[in-house]
């Protein structure tokens, strides 16, 4: 007997997560098959049958899955829309990715996302089981990780190298999204800074460069869930914190546990965000420079306000404050924290606590002194400014916002922000009949992500 189909709801979410309809999706199976040279006639109720658990003759499901990466800005294949048999996967991740010396977990993940078929299965083969994460510290900083005899010395001047690329990559970054060259980087931790963490050198150059190390893993780490793969960023976080520990970096050390704390907290898992969060600060408590304390502070307001702790949010606010008016010290993403970020952290609290006039004027400051080319910065601006007037019914302005997040989102590389404009989307479907809010939404569909 012909075993019964099963919905395909992977593709239902795709679509979903593409804010496009079925029409959507088969036009652009039959323009992608037109330019191979097939006549593909293909429709909103071949698409229905699709979901209802057909699948299609090859090569239409590679077109599929060619559509929604266009469109998603990240590769998918047949099997990631749901059109093959589930492949078993247990060898991309083997156990020593999972526990066990940081560097050769490091090395593991990087040299495997250099490949572009394994970085795919890697994303996947997370999700099921991400790793714990040890928010203790030691009085005293652990045992450096073995060096190898026979590596070449490390120089006193490589440390400066890796915080010299680390400062680059997050310049970057903000300028071209998290997307922009991230195998790229992954490529330059598993290459080059791999090998210098087991070389020969002082202590002091050693762990000088486990703190690059940690740096480096944790941008790599914010660009993973910047991508939309959380749980794998999440296995980057965690040996950035290993890192951070190993080099007696208190700094560093709570600084990844504050972006834990954020991402689990914009996973909805606010009981963890708020214990990560506390972690950051109590392990962090005078040891660490006004910057960074303020950083904590701050992104434990967030949290604090996503789980509807008011009275904590605010005083969490008025801490980072305080210590950012004491900050000193070079400006760089580790040791600094600029007047416009903590702006924008201030406007989420209150927009979580429902005072949406006075997020917006933090946000509309914020905006005002983020640099021009800043362009993943002024994408999240304008989208929460859209997001903002909304709440304010103010529907004309926040279109206004709605285009100038698509102006920006171009010049960021596909798969940057990810979900950000799909979001803000879906916010404004219950004024897809104003002529400018259909005319976002079509320029959103056409655009490739």
């Amino acid at each position: 007997m012909t075993p019964p189909r099963r919905p395909n709801r992977t593709l239902a979410a795709l679509l979903a997560e593409a804010d496009w309809t079925a029409a959507d999706l088969s036009r652009a199976v039959n323009a992608l098959g037109a330019g191979r040279g097939l006549r593909l006639r293909y429709d909103r109720a071949s698409v229905a049958r699709w979901l209802n658990g057909a699948r299609p003759r090859p090569p239409v499901g590679e077109l599929i899955g060619q559509a929604l990466s266009r469109r998603l800005g990240r590769r998918l294949t047949p099997q990631d829309t749901g059109f093959t048999d589930p492949v078993t996967t247990a060898g991309i991740l083997a156990s020593d990715w999972r526990v066990g010396d940081p560097v050769q977990r490091l090395s593991a993940l990087c040299h495997a996302e250099t490949d572009p078929v394994r970085r795919a299965d890697l994303a996947r083969t997370v999700l099921s089981a991400p790793p714990p994460v040890i928010t203790g510290w030691r009085s005293r900083p652990p045992a450096l990780p073995p060096a190898d005899p026979r590596a070449p010395q490390a120089s006193a001047a490589d440390p400066a190298r890796l915080e010299g690329v680390a400062v680059r990559s997050a310049l970057l970054g903000e300028r071209f999204g998290g997307a922009h060259a991230r195998p790229a980087l992954a490529g330059y931790l598993a290459a080059e800074v791999v090998p210098l963490l087991t070389a020969p050198a002082h202590p002091v150059v050693r762990r000088a460069l486990l703190t690059g190390a940690a740096h480096l893993a944790l941008l790599l780490a914010g660009r993973t869930s910047e991508i939309g793969h959380p749980a794998l960023a999440q296995y980057y976080y965690d040996i950035a914190l290993e890192l951070a520990h190993a080099a007696g970096d208190r700094g560093s050390h709570t600084i990844v546990l504050r972006c834990l704390s954020i991402q689990a907290h914009q996973l909805g898992d606010h009981h963890q965000a708020i214990a990560l969060g506390e972690a950051a600060t109590e392990i962090a408590g005078s040891a660490v420079p006004s910057a960074v304390r303020a950083f904590l502070h701050a992104g434990r307001a967030v949290v604090h306000a996503g789980a509807g702790q008011a009275r904590a949010a605010t005083a969490d606010l008025l801490t980072a404050e305080r210590h950012l008016a004491r900050a000193t010290g070079p400006e760089g993403p580790f040791t600094s924290y600029p007047e416009t970020a903590l702006r924008y952290q201030r406007a989420e609290v209150l927009s979580c606590l429902g005072h949406h006039k006075a997020a917006l004027a933090e946000l509309e400051h914020s905006l005002a002194c983020r640099p021009a080319d800043h362009h993943k910065a002024r994408t999240l601006l304008h989208a929460q400014l859209a997001h903002t007037l909304l709440a304010l019914h103010e529907v004309d302005a926040a279109v206004d916002h709605s285009f100038h997040a698509l102006r920006h989102h171009r010049q960021l590389a596909a798969g940057s922000v990810h979900g950000t404009l799909p979001r803000l989307a879906h916010r404004l479907m219950p004024y897809q009949r104003h002529p400018r809010v259909a005319a976002f939404r079509e320029r959103l569909r056409a655009m490739p992500r």
